[in-house]
């Protein structure tokens, strides 16, 4: 069952947000303009000024609202929010876009009005919050994985009579969109990711064959192990130590997402490359359905990576963005995927809210090749 979901966060929430923000203890701090120790104290001080006297959520509510909010009863009995923008041509090509953590619907807000300026192709986009992101349910149980994830919105794009479609994803939702093209060929038309997970040959030289700029970004992933997987282990071991903190302070939860958005983009700066407003929506949403604690969930769920390394039939395509935390060189993903296009970008990890031109005409460029 299907029903429309205006989103509409009561006044007496925000009220109590300003109010938490701004009974916020500090802590001290020693760290570099580099952020090395952690998200800036001097820079969260501005973004709770900022969030209590200019941040404005009422706006950001109307963009998910316009776009189209609904939520989805799943077999299962859990309730999948999911944003549905569909063509007013009939034969669109159904594309599911699909987030991660520390992401949201959010993201995709500048993406989909570009998707649909293309001439010469027209889309049904479904953009569903990941189970326990968001206004969607979170499980009762452990062990709901990527693998469980994508079961559930294969049946949410059944539901909206959407028996063929393609996949699009990053972070989270790369796993979860490979799940789909494995689990479901014969729905699953094409799958175009911007976070390609794939691990080197374990009997052969991994470094065989690769250019110059392949191994050069093989150091993208060794950085990020090494300084930046911290939050990693802590969510796929004790998230629900981790949510007591984060679901009562909302600067907690703000310098704990906020530091993702700056680590993998352009850490190199005291700043965001992503706007604070956009950044500030996605927070806001965690806070406002209290979701950070049930969001971290995934990664205990998945054990790992939450991937499947069986090779796949179904048509692929590969974004790569050249500061993303893992860029597998072309002939490690070829084991895995079924390649028919393979382009490097300028720009990080949360590539449909940073570059959504760059990303749209990429995902446009590999559905016109699959001549459906």
């Amino acid at each position: 069952m299907i029903e429309k979901f205006p989103i509409n966060v009561k006044d007496s929430e925000i009220e109590l947000l300003h109010n938490k923000i701004k009974l916020t203890r500090w802590p001290d701090e020693v760290n570099d303009s580099k952020w090395s120790h952690g998200t800036s104290l001097a820079f969260m001080q501005k973004v709770a000024d900022y969030w209590v006297d200019n941040f404005d959520w009422r706006h950001h509510e109307k963009l998910l609202n316009d776009i189209g909010s609904y939520k989805f009863k799943t077999q299962s009995g859990i309730k999948l929010h999911f944003l549905h923008k569909p063509s007013t041509n009939p034969n669109a090509i159904p594309l599911m876009l699909t987030h991660g953590w520390p992401g949201s619907v959010q993201e995709f807000i500048k993406l989909i009005p570009i998707l649909e300026k293309d001439n010469d192709i027209d889309f049904h986009i479904v953009c569903p919050s990941l189970v326990g992101f968001g206004f969607s349910d979170a499980a009762k149980e452990p062990g709901m994985s990527s693998e469980e994830i994508a079961k559930l919105q294969h049946e949410l794009m059944l539901e909206l009579g959407y028996t063929k479609y393609v996949v699009q994803g990053g972070d989270w939702g790369s796993t979860v969109s490979k799940w789909m093209a494995e689990l479901f060929p014969e729905s699953c038309m094409g799958i175009h990711l911007n976070l390609i997970i794939a691990w080197p040959p374990p009997d052969a030289d991994p470094l065989e064959g690769l250019t110059a700029n392949e191994i050069a970004g093989l150091k993208n992933h060794e950085k990020y192990q090494a300084i930046g997987s911290g939050y990693y282990a802590i969510q796929s071991t004790k998230p629900q130590t981790l949510g007591y903190g984060l679901n009562d302070s909302p600067i907690g939860l703000a310098a704990w997402i906020i530091e993702k958005f700056h680590a993998w983009t352009d850490d190199e700066n005291d700043k965001l490359i992503i706007d604070l407003d956009e950044v500030l929506a996605i927070v806001s949403l965690y806070w406002f359905t209290e979701s950070i604690t049930s969001s971290a969930r995934i990664y205990k769920a998945n054990g790992g990576t939450g991937f499947s390394f069986n090779s796949i039939e179904t048509p692929f395509a590969g974004a790569i963005f050249n500061n993303e935390i893992i860029k597998p060189p072309r002939a490690w993903a070829e084991k895995i995927y079924n390649i028919v296009q393979w382009n490097e970008f300028d720009g990080g990890h949360f590539a449909a809210i940073e570059n959504p031109d760059v990303l749209a005409a990429d995902i446009i460029s590999f559905v016109k090749k699959l001549e459906l």
